[in-house]
């Protein structure tokens, strides 16, 4: 008799257990039952007080942004992540880790994933960005994303569908602008990061502002040089290697090897 009051008990602090280490997610999944957000379409929510005008606003947007990743993919964009728009300032806190920036990107080891976006994230730019960033999972999985692919590398491509930086709209030819921003960010060459100082989310989003800003700068100048190089098609290959099982590192370096010009 005893071990079923400890299986109760167990039972009974679980869900406490999950809610205090994954408050977001858990937030996320019951969004439809613990809110006043109100579906629009599939998989996409909004605060109740949203206007009309911004609800059909809303789902223009997140076209557009579908259309870039398939544009940079090459192939339907696998990603089925939910997206939440938050008006309020305190709801996004709620909804993401952090109430910094104008979106952001959750998911699970079991495949259930999130977009969030406040009114600044209302825009084909942040949706495209964090669609990357679930594209990405999606297509690896959580273990091997979190495993395998380094933070610079997931920021960089998810910059190569931001037009916040470069006027440029093909992917494949982003890479002047973005270094030109390095430069500027760097104080010529100054003050300069290198790739394994960026490999990890706490390392990418450590330091001030203009830390952070240069470690976007910094992702985005190698992904759009390598990008450059190998085009969609290696961005294909890459992909199809990691989820083979191979390192994310060894197949990166060797397919700029295999696509630069024989002399």
């Amino acid at each position: 008799m005893r071990w079923l009051v400890r299986f109760l008990v167990f039972l009974l602090i679980l869900p406490l257990a999950y809610f205090a280490a994954f408050p977001q997610i858990f937030r996320c999944q019951l969004i439809h039952y613990t809110s006043d957000f109100q579906q629009i379409a599939e998989a996409v929510w909004v605060d109740k007080d949203t206007p009309k005008h911004q609800r059909v606003y809303l789902l223009f947007e997140i076209h557009e942004a579908r259309k870039r990743l398939q544009n940079l993919w090459k192939s339907v964009p696998q990603s089925r992540a939910t997206i939440i728009f938050c008006q309020k300032p305190e709801q996004y806190e709620q909804y993401c880790q952090d109430g910094e920036g104008a979106g952001c990107s959750l998911g699970t080891p079991w495949g259930d994933s999130w977009v969030i976006v406040n009114p600044y994230g209302r825009n084909p730019d942040v949706l495209a960005h964090e669609l990357c960033h679930d594209e990405l999972f999606t297509r690896l999985g959580w273990l091997k994303t979190q495993r395998q692919i380094p933070q610079w590398f997931n920021e960089g491509l998810a910059l190569m569908i931001d037009q916040r930086f470069t006027t440029t709209t093909d992917s494949l030819r982003r890479y002047d602008e973005f270094h030109d921003h390095w430069l500027e960010q760097s104080h010529g060459e100054q003050m300069v990061l290198k790739l394994d100082e960026l490999e990890s989310l706490p390392d990418f989003f450590s330091g001030d502002a203009n830390r952070v800003m240069l470690a976007y700068m910094t992702a985005g100048q190698e992904v759009s040089r390598w990008l450059s190089i190998v085009g969609r098609s290696g961005l294909g290959k890459l992909m199809g290697a990691v989820q083979e099982g191979e390192s994310f590192a060894t197949v990166y370096q060797e397919l700029e090897q295999e696509s630069r010009p024989k002399r």
